[in-house]
């Protein structure tokens, strides 16, 4: 599974605070699933709800769900197109600790695909990769810059690279 460290990435890059202190923030894979219908193979779908958790945080939360929402519409649009699936995409929890901190647990539903092809020069061998993600409808697959403010105030800054079929050719 390659989406979890690549939300951790992310989340570390828009919140420093983060990477220097990275026992403050746990992604996990919770409730998940290998579902695979063996129609002509051994691919599957991993199934699986990225569990963020993010401790004694004083930032501005916008600076955690903003990134994380723009990384959804890459990685996971899906969650963002429907109605069915946008009223529980992204869900959250906060705890209070005092007047300045909080615990913010993040639920992502996330999928994976996983193609397993035999190896055709070895009958026991397979072989398996992870594609990434289809472009979404519209968007233009670019590596991306983001900077988030309030007012004046920069709350964060992060990078969403294009996605790997895409960086091998100049646009």
């Amino acid at each position: 599974m390659w989406k979890l460290p690549s939300l951790r990435r992310l989340i570390e890059t828009a919140v420093p605070e983060l990477a220097r202190d990275p026992e403050r923030l746990i992604v996990m894979a919770a409730d998940g699933q290998a579902v695979s219908t063996l129609a002509g193979g051994l691919s599957f779908e991993y199934r699986y709800t990225a569990a963020i958790t993010v401790l004694d945080y004083t930032g501005h939360t916008d600076a955690l769900f903003v990134p994380i929402l723009a990384w959804v519409r890459v990685h996971q649009s899906e969650l963002l197109d429907s109605p069915a699936t946008q009223d529980r995409g992204v869900e959250f929890l906060v705890e209070h600790l005092n007047t300045a901190a909080v615990d913010i647990g993040i639920r992502v539903p996330l999928t994976e695909r996983a193609i397993v092809r035999p190896d055709q020069a070895h009958p026991t061998r397979f072989h398996v990769t992870h594609p990434a993600e289809p472009c979404h409808p519209g968007g233009q697959c670019l590596p991306e810059h983001w900077e988030l403010w309030l007012k004046d105030q920069k709350l964060a800054e992060w990078d969403i690279a294009a996605p790997p079929e895409r960086a091998r050719f100049a646009l």
